[in-house]
Formats: C-alpha cells, sequence, structure tokens
C-alpha cells in the first residue's frame, strides 16, 4: 500500500497516543477528536442491585465511565464478556473476574456468537454502553430469552470544530487514511467537511476495526476501506509497519 498519513479520530487522550506512537515509527498521522465524552446521570444502582447473571461491555470508554460511577464500590460476581481486546483488558483489571471476549469479530455479532449466549433463557443481562448506540445485540438476546438492562456511563458531545481550517489543513499534509472506531465518529467526520471537500474526503481509505463500520463507509460512497485488526495501539501499529 501507499505510505499511509493518517487522521487519527479517536477520543482523547486516545487520539494523540496512538499518534504519537505512530509518529515515532515513521509513519505520519494527525490527531483529531471529533467527539468527547462526559458522565451520564444513568442510576449506578442499575449495575450493583440487580444480580445480573451476565454483564457485557461494548468499549473501554464504558468501563472506564462505569469504574468512575461505582467511585471505589467493587464490581458485582457476575459472568463478564467484552466486545474486543482492549476492552477486555480494561474490563479485568475494574473487575477483577475473568473476562469472555471473541475469538473474531470483535462486534455485537462477534459477542453474538460466543456459546455462553446461546442458552441465555430467563438470564438477566447488563449491557454497559455510551448513550445510544447499536441495539442489536440487546434485541438478540431478548429474542433467546434474556432479561436485558442498560448501564449507559457515558454520553458523547460533538467537539465544535473549525471545518474550514481543518479540512484545508488536512489537505495540505496530503493525509490519505482516517482510522475511525465508530459509525458514530464516520457519521461525525462526515458531517462537519464541507460538501464541497467531501468528494476529496471520500479519497482517504477508511480504517476501521469491524465490518459493520467498513460496510457503512461503503454505504456512504467509500470505495477504499481496509480492516484494522483491533483498537489496541500495538495492534493498529503493527498493521501499518507490516506489509497489508
Amino acid at each position: 500500500m501507499s505510505t499511509p498519513r493518517l487522521l487519527v479520530t479517536r477520543f482523547e487522550p486516545h487520539a494523540t497516543r496512538l499518534a504519537n506512537i505512530l509518529k515515532e515509527h515513521g509513519i505520519f498521522a494527525h490527531a483529531q477528536p471529533l467527539l468527547t465524552m462526559a458522565e451520564s446521570t444513568a442510576d449506578i444502582d442499575t449495575v450493583v442491585a440487580n444480580n445480573h447473571d451476565l454483564i457485557i461491555a461494548v468499549s473501554g470508554n464504558a468501563v472506564d465511565y462505569t469504574d468512575l460511577a461505582l467511585a471505589g464500590k467493587p464490581w458485582p460476581i457476575a459472568t463478564y464478556l467484552a466486545v474486543g481486546n482492549g476492552t477486555k483488558t480494561k474490563l479485568e483489571q475494574a473487575c477483577k473476574q475473568n473476562v469472555i471476549v471473541p475469538v473474531q469479530g470483535f462486534d455485537s455479532e462477534g459477542l453474538l456468537a460466543l456459546p455462553c449466549l446461546q442458552n441465555v433463557t430467563y438470564q438477566k443481562v447488563l449491557i454497559l454502553r455510551g448513550v445510544g448506540g447499536r441495539e442489536l445485540l440487546a434485541e438478540r438476546l431478548m429474542e433467546r430469552g434474556a432479561f436485558v438492562n442498560y448501564f449507559e456511563s457515558y454520553q458523547r458531545i460533538a467537539l465544535q470544530l473549525d471545518a474550514l481550517s481543518l479540512v484545508k489543513q488536512w489537505q495540505q499534509e496530503n493525509l490519505n487514511g482516517a482510522i475511525i472506531s465508530s459509525v458514530e465518529l464516520l457519521q461525525r467526520l462526515y458531517d462537519i467537511v464541507p460538501e464541497a471537500a467531501r468528494p476529496w474526503l471520500k479519497t482517504l481509505t477508511i480504517y476501521a476495526p469491524s465490518e459493520r463500520i467498513l460496510k457503512y463507509a461503503m454505504s456512504m460512497g467509500w470505495s477504499s476501506r481496509k480492516l484494522l485488526p483491533s483498537l489496541v495501539d500495538e495492534d493498529i501499529l503493527a498493521y501499518f509497519t507490516q506489509d497489508n
């Protein structure tokens, strides 16, 4: 592939950390978060008072903000699952229990394929996530007989950005790719770019850790799309320093 020159759109501090790691290894990267996060007003009693059989974290941010809301209280005893290895690491550190993760397919579909989620009749399931998001995981689990609750531990807030100046800078930097960690971030990137610059935006290669994001990019008109192994910094660095 051509030498990557990347836009990194993740939340801070992840965006700057990843961009710095890539630059240390000779890969140009521009960190530009598009969204920020804040605690939600969700009731933490949802987590500690309902004796859930299964607790599923769909992002590392959901783990971080749940841990913040617990404010030092112990995580409940349950079977824990995480959507990917980065989230698994955070969840294991927070809950001090083993965490199950899909072998492949680090998204809702990958979780739903796990053997432990095939027979969940009458089981109480808690999903940790941000405000909003996909309903597929909860819908399928309820179809399989589970009782599902959410704890939406954080909310996403759009950053106010000078899009005209940003796009001009990105073009001067000859960016040719963007690392996108969610459908929401891809949509936000598209929305902030002025209409006249969207043909240029769609010349960028979209790098994402899930097929779902890549399919969404395709539906919006991106022709060049690549699947990342995960959102773990080391995995992304290995991807771009190998011949992919």
